[in-house]
């Protein structure tokens, strides 16, 4: 059974002062540039999804007086978490694409070879 490790202070160091060699412990990322071009696929794909949030919350029926305001209120305020959602997801995606065409500019820099760099 996975237990996590505890630590004194978080890994990030978010509550606390910044100290020269307090980073995050090593590690590697086993990933193709291509899988990562994947990724950011299905990032864009599920941003898509995302922004139909808002147009599948749009009207309510009738629940009487007493509870409408309160049931559009709640319509509203997830519409508006799916618009952030989907914007969120669509930022992520843009920044794993970013993070993939690095990894090929890295790679062409380390591995030169007569054409440009291409996913796998």
């Amino acid at each position: 059974m996975w237990r996590p490790v505890p630590r004194p202070a978080p890994v990030d160091d978010a509550s606390g002062p910044a100290r020269l060699l307090a980073t995050l412990p090593g590690m590697s990322i086993e990933m193709n540039a291509a899988e990562v071009f994947r990724l950011a696929d299905t990032l864009r794909g599920a941003a898509g999804v995302a922004e139909d949030i808002p147009v599948h919350l749009r009207g309510s029926r009738s629940v009487g007086p007493n509870l409408q305001a309160v049931v559009d209120e709640f319509l509203d305020s997830h519409r508006a978490a799916g618009r952030s959602f989907a914007e969120e997801l669509g930022w992520l995606a843009g920044t794993v694409t970013d993070v993939a065409h690095s990894w090929l500019r890295l790679d062409g820099a380390l591995v030169p070879h007569g054409g440009p760099a291409e996913a796998e």
